[in-house]
């Protein structure tokens, strides 16, 4: 009896995990849930470096918790988010050129014309910069097909 019930369990456990619909990620979070592994997407515009955000300045939205290092860019990122949001959302820049999403690096960006596009690694970001506007078309277009999975 208690064999049959601990498959029925797990059975049912099983189905509801593969016909349940999984989230889009449209945004790299870290494990803590925070996005873009809690750095300020204001502070690659406002000071052009990667800031740790804090605690005392959460911003919670439907996508996603963000930290910022200030109040006043806090205020700045809920006025325009997707001014400040990095470019496939957060997600590595050189791996969507590629056709595939994974995690970046926050430390790892370039800022071209007014976005934010953050990396894997040194190596791969360095391999996107051999060309920078075919790789942000592909990107892009990538992006359309990925960002819903």
């Amino acid at each position: 009896m208690t064999l049959i019930t601990r498959r029925a369990t797990l059975g049912a456990l099983v189905s509801v995990i593969l016909v349940r619909p999984a989230k889009a990620e449209t945004l790299f979070m870290n494990g803590m849930g925070y996005a873009i592994a809690g750095y300020d997407p204001v502070a690659y515009f406002e000071v052009e470096e990667a800031i740790k955000g804090s605690l005392d300045h959460e911003l919670v939205t439907d996508e996603g918790t963000w930290l910022f290092s200030r109040v006043e860019y806090l205020e700045l990122f809920e006025e325009n988010p997707e001014r400040y949001t990095p470019q496939f959302g957060g997600f590595d820049a050189e791996g969507m050129a590629r056709g595939f999403k994974r995690r970046s690096d926050p430390t790892l960006w370039v800022l071209i014309d007014g976005k934010v596009y953050l990396h894997y690694s040194i190596i791969d970001q360095n391999r996107w910069a051999e060309d920078i506007r075919g790789n942000i078309r592909a990107a892009e277009e990538n992006w359309e097909k990925l960002k819903t999975y």
